[in-house]
């Protein structure tokens, strides 16, 4: 009677746990529905009489892309343009009406917060793109990879809304009862899930039983690449194999951290770009900070942390060099040295370091950052397609064909090989 009364008992309390993780999933999937929409004909068919551009009219292949160049259509287009170049259209016979139906539905399930909107999804890809084209990368990745790759870039802030993990644990969200860890990456893999599953947006419907399993596997781990926790637990273990000349990036394990610190390098890569951007996206980024700061001081009644105390708001530039120092100056040098046609994105980054402690020398207010009358430093990051590279660059040029296999491969182990680069000025 015991072992029975016992057994009732636990089965009530896995019972309960199922009722209320199934309770804070309606919660979430209502919320959802009430502030989301897929695509309308209207828009579809806007899109359709419009031209593609090519990569390089757009600058998409390039790592100084900016994209308040291209309005809120092109920028679908862009995206278009992306799975054109990759050949992903053509690999896996996306019907071409649906990715232009699957492209803006993305964008419209982004939330119009101050920096995790649609264009932070775009921009990311882009860079995503830019690493596959001008890295050389969709050479070393499977066409299911490169998939992934695109698409997880796309959605791996989708319905974001415009706080932290923290606050979605402190604010007991339905989020945070319905996920272990990852709260918001886990939501929106789960996101993307949902709108692909719509109908006229699934734009993998040619893909097998097993392919479709391993896609969603790859996508699924490229999202929850971009939660922080995770990266600071595998970064000192990327860095050793991207120091390493004879890491064989063959090896599954190896392979899933590239993909993995490739997303991150990708969902950092603001910190990279020309001053003016990296400026603008700084701004935004202090801004929706200081929002949840705000939230937290009215919610909890505590101070909030250093970087969301909007207080604290005139050291942004002495914050963005501790970002740079503490988090993004590691990835980019272990990402440089796993394919010094990475260089690129190291250089912006010391770059913009440079001006930021500029102003953190100057004591630069929030308010007087973007009309500060400085000498900042810049260094050219121009598409590496149109480098002279000489045996005195630092860049290393992009492998010409004729130095490829016959089967159009290269290895990102045979790139880690070359001589280390000589030393950075700081």
């Amino acid at each position: 009677a015991f072992t029975l009364f016992c057994g009732l008992g636990i089965y009530n309390v896995i019972n309960f746990d199922r009722l209320l993780k199934a309770n804070n999933a309606q919660k979430v999937v209502l919320e959802i529905l009430s502030y989301h929409a897929s695509a309308s004909k209207d828009e579809v068919s806007i899109i359709e009489r419009k031209e593609i551009p090519s990569s390089m009219s757009l600058n998409i292949a390039s790592y100084e892309f900016a994209d308040h160049t291209l309005d809120r259509d092109q920028t679908v287009l862009a995206t278009i343009r992306m799975f054109l170049d990759l050949d992903l259209v053509n690999k896996f016979r996306i019907d071409f009406q649906t990715l232009i139906r699957w492209s803006i539905t993305v964008r419209k399930n982004y939330r119009d917060v101050m920096y995790h909107n649609w264009r932070h999804g775009f921009n990311v890809a882009q860079m995503m793109f830019a690493m596959l084209t001008s890295g050389g990368m969709s050479q070393q990745f499977t066409d299911l990879e490169t998939l992934a790759l695109l698409v997880g870039s796309l959605c791996h802030d989708i319905d974001h809304r415009g706080t932290t993990n923290q606050f979605q644990k402190l604010s007991d969200s339905p989020l945070a009862n319905l996920y272990s860890t990852s709260f918001m990456e886990y939501h929106h893999f789960n996101h993307f899930l949902t709108i692909s599953q719509v109908d006229g947006n699934n734009i993998f419907k040619s893909l097998n039983e097993e392919e479709y399993s391993q896609f969603l596997e790859l996508t699924k781990t490229t999202i929850l690449a971009t939660d922080l926790a995770l990266y600071f637990k595998h970064k000192g273990n990327f860095s050793k194999l991207a120091s390493d000349p004879s890491t064989n990036w063959e090896v599954e394990d190896n392979r899933i951290l590239l993909r993995s610190m490739m997303i991150t390098g990708c969902d950092l890569s603001a910190i990279t770009k020309p001053w003016e951007v990296q400026r603008m996206v700084a701004e935004k980024i202090a801004s929706e900070f200081f929002n949840q700061g705000d939230i937290e001081r009215d919610m909890f009644g505590h101070t909030p942390m250093y970087m969301m105390d909007r207080s604290k708001r005139d050291e942004l530039p002495k914050m963005q060099v501790d970002f740079i120092d503490n988090i993004c100056m590691e990835l980019y040098e272990s990402l440089e040295k796993a394919n010094p046609l990475f260089r690129p994105l190291l250089d912006g980054c010391l770059s913009n370091r440079r001006n930021w402690s500029n102003l953190c020398e100057r004591r630069t207010s929030f308010a007087d950052i973007s009309s500060a009358n400085i000498t900042l430093t810049s260094i050219n990051t121009t598409r590496l397609s149109e480098m002279q590279c000489d045996e005195d660059s630092q860049i290393k040029c992009p492998p010409s064909n004729e130095n490829l296999p016959e089967n159009g491969q290269f290895d990102v182990s045979s790139l880690s090989k070359q001589p280390e680069e000589s030393g950075v000025e700081g």
